[in-house]
């Protein structure tokens, strides 16, 4: 679950000064980045992704434009993750395959499939954090503090499913139920 470590940190952050929530991170990103990157020399998209979003917005925020608001903050980098959620979907490699959350039996099916899923549920929930957002910066329907709590609701539910899914698949022997047609 460290991979969502540097959008927690943000979201928890990004109410008291958007500049420093992005600088931690930024920070955070790239701690759980160079972690998985000296185990295993590999980087990982959603990893890549978030340190570039991170750091981009942390200097824009910074130099650029100081009164950039976190409605707007969060809406580029819920864009920005939903979009490297999408491609890893795309390329038919989950990005949360390269996290390993799941202790599935050595059951390649069964691994995808479960991680398809998982894919499926974050990329769902940053796709509804970018639509809060976008109701409040673009539309101007949803007030920035209300979008912030909507946003960390479902950000708190999505996380709450991947523990409660990796310990079912774990309680479950490694398999995954399908829906029975009737």
């Amino acid at each position: 679950m460290l991979a969502f470590l540097p959008s927690l940190v943000y979201f928890v952050m990004a109410p008291l000064s958007v500049s420093l929530a992005l600088w931690l991170g930024f920070a955070a990103a790239f701690a759980v980045g160079i972690r998985a990157f000296g185990a295993s020399r590999t980087v990982r998209v959603f990893d890549a992704c978030g340190l570039t979003l991170f750091g981009a917005l942390a200097l824009y925020a910074g130099f650029v434009q100081p009164d950039f608001g976190p409605a707007e903050a969060g809406l580029v980098l819920e864009t920005g993750l939903f979009t490297a959620i999408l491609w890893s979907m795309a390329v038919h490699q989950p990005f949360t395959i390269q996290y390993g959350w799941l202790r599935a039996p050595n059951d390649p099916v069964v691994i995808t499939r479960a991680h398809t899923l998982l894919t499926a549920v974050w990329a769902t929930c940053y796709a509804a954090m970018a639509a809060i957002n976008a109701l409040s910066v673009i539309l101007h329907l949803l007030a920035p503090g209300w979008a912030g709590v909507a946003g960390l609701v479902v950000f708190a539910a999505t996380l709450t499913f991947t523990w409660q899914f990796g310990v079912y698949i774990d309680k479950r022997g490694g398999t995954i139920p399908r829906p029975q047609r009737r």
